[in-house]
């Protein structure tokens, strides 16, 4: 059985000013709730400590939040923040039944797995037809990784060994297996049954403060961004 390498802390904790929920959050506003006046169902796929669904969490009557990760610790600061149990499993084989979800929010996970395929179809599978899924990822070809190649570096948040960070600045391993540029994901997606509605770009929060204005500016077209965020609806 194939499973993700990193079992880290994940998105949430500390996180409440990332670039990549300031732009989710224009992209969750799609949600409305389901025609049959019932809570919509969301899956918050690698959790952390909720902070990508805490928004949804805070209308109860519109939103029913699951949250769900890999990491021991991430579930447990799901549970400290939100006061909920989280769920631990494997992205890559969901122990839910076909169609239990509305809305599937998967932030910072694609990029940690081995079987990407799996995790995607598995998110299909859980997805009513017509279901949204959020999604972002890092991106392999953000305009620093593009420059950072010219002069022999290794690119951001790519990784080579899970012991030691090699051939670029940094010291942080987080156990990144497959990257993705905007144009891959999109493919990616729409190969596993998913239509791309809206591709937004975000900032990449880890540079140095001196080229943060610069980062903003190609944050604005998602291909060069750091970031790739995606609202995507399932097809079928």
């Amino acid at each position: 059985m194939t499973k993700q390498f990193y079992e880290g802390t994940a998105m949430g904790e500390g996180f409440v000013e990332n670039p990549v929920l300031h732009v989710q959050a224009r992209q969750l506003a799609r949600l409305r709730q389901r025609a049959d006046g019932r809570p919509t169902q969301v899956l918050d796929l690698g959790c952390g400590a909720g902070t990508p669904t805490r928004a949804l969490m805070a209308n109860p009557v519109r939103f029913r939040v699951v949250g769900a990760d890999l990491s021991p610790s991430a579930v447990a600061a799901y549970t400290s923040s939100t006061g909920r149990d989280g769920v631990r499993l494997d992205a890559q084989r969901l122990p839910f039944v076909d169609g239990a979800f509305d809305a599937v929010v998967s932030d910072d996970v694609v990029e940690h797995l081995v079987d990407t395929d799996a995790y995607a179809k598995e998110i299909h599978r859980v997805l009513s037809p017509g279901g949204w899924l959020f999604l972002s990822t890092p991106n392999l070809a953000a305009w620093f990784n593009r420059l950072a190649l010219l002069v022999g570096v290794q690119p951001a948040f790519s990784e080579v060994s899970f012991e030691k960070i090699f051939g670029r600045p940094g010291d942080d391993v987080v156990g990144h297996l497959r990257l993705f540029t905007r144009r891959a994901i999109c493919e990616f997606l729409d190969h596993h049954g998913f239509d791309v509605v809206d591709v937004r770009g975000a900032r990449f929060d880890a540079l140095p403060r001196r080229l943060r204005p610069v980062d903003a500016l190609f944050a604005k077209r998602s291909a060069l961004a750091g970031n790739v965020v995606i609202a995507a609806t399932r097809r079928g």
